[in-house]
């Protein structure tokens, strides 16, 4: 097989055949969908080349976790009222009449006792309902927006909540005495607190409940944190440094010093109400 020099005269007398037109014109035929123009080529360099947007992630700091041992308890009542109040019904609805169906004289059948209990049942079945949702699971702070995140419990299952978010200052120690007690007998630790704790919320008609027992201690994680986070107002500066470091704390220059206008209108709001029954007795 060998190959001659074509003279290029020959060539541009008689024209290429059509195979090789067909050739040297494919050789030019570029898809449309793979052209780009400079300008889409130096977008796209630069998108490759351009790191990712940064992810802003809020930070959150959990103040405060129930002990799954909480959760026992409301379980526990929440059962029994629907127990309760499904006997008392069964009782009124269904074994009062058939009483009265097969008495001689059936106004010998007294159904109070029935109603009596079936209204008790229903308002076991309320607060049964209630409490759970008032006592609080888990208590985190949010330091992006500076807001506190409050998990409690929810029905029928009694398990944590959704959060709801509470700007600081909307959720605070409800009882002023509560707050003296804290800080003068138990030099800041909320963990030694007996019993329940009220929180005002706001918004919410009903208060609510820390649960503090004798493993307080492993459930607040952040003692200092929380406290500052639950204290009204100016109180937080103040007791950064006294009360929390085991400095006792006179009372009147919290309830002078600390607490803000919230708390103040809770206190005027509660002297109205104890005037006005005071005046109606």
């Amino acid at each position: 097989m060998f190959f001659c020099a074509i003279p290029s005269s020959l060539i541009r007398r008689c024209g290429l055949s059509q195979g090789l037109k067909h050739f040297s014109s494919s050789q030019n035929i570029r898809p449309l969908s793979t052209k780009r123009t400079a300008e889409e080529d130096d977008e796209h360099s630069d998108a490759v080349d351009s790191p990712p947007a940064p992810i802003c992630v809020s930070k959150s700091t959990l103040l405060y976790k129930a002990n799954s041992s909480k959760a026992r308890f409301p379980r526990g009542l929440f059962g029994f009222s629907l127990v309760h109040s499904g006997y008392w019904s069964w009782y009124v609805l269904d074994f009062t009449p058939a009483l009265k169906a097969t008495a001689v004289d059936p106004s010998t059948i007294d159904s109070t006792v029935g109603y009596l209990g079936l209204g008790l049942s229903i308002f076991m079945s309320i607060g049964s309902m209630i409490y759970p949702k008032s006592l609080v699971s888990e208590i985190s702070l949010n330091e992006a927006n500076r807001s506190l995140q409050v998990k409690t419990f929810s029905v029928p299952f009694v398990m944590p909540s959704k959060p709801v978010e509470y700007q600081l200052g909307d959720l605070v120690i409800d009882s002023p005495n509560d707050v003296t007690k804290i800080l003068t007998d138990y030099n800041g630790l909320i963990s030694m607190f007996p019993g329940h704790m009220a929180l005002h919320a706001e918004g919410k008609f009903t208060n609510l409940l820390m649960n503090m027992k004798e493993d307080a201690n492993e459930e607040i994680l952040e003692n200092k944190l929380l406290l500052q986070s639950l204290m009204p107002g100016q109180a937080k500066g103040h007791l950064s440094d006294a009360a929390l470091n085991g400095k006792k704390v006179h009372g009147k220059n919290i309830e002078n010093d600390a607490f803000n206008t919230k708390t103040l209108k809770l206190k005027i709001k509660r002297k109205r109400v104890s005037k006005r029954k005071v005046k109606y007795t």
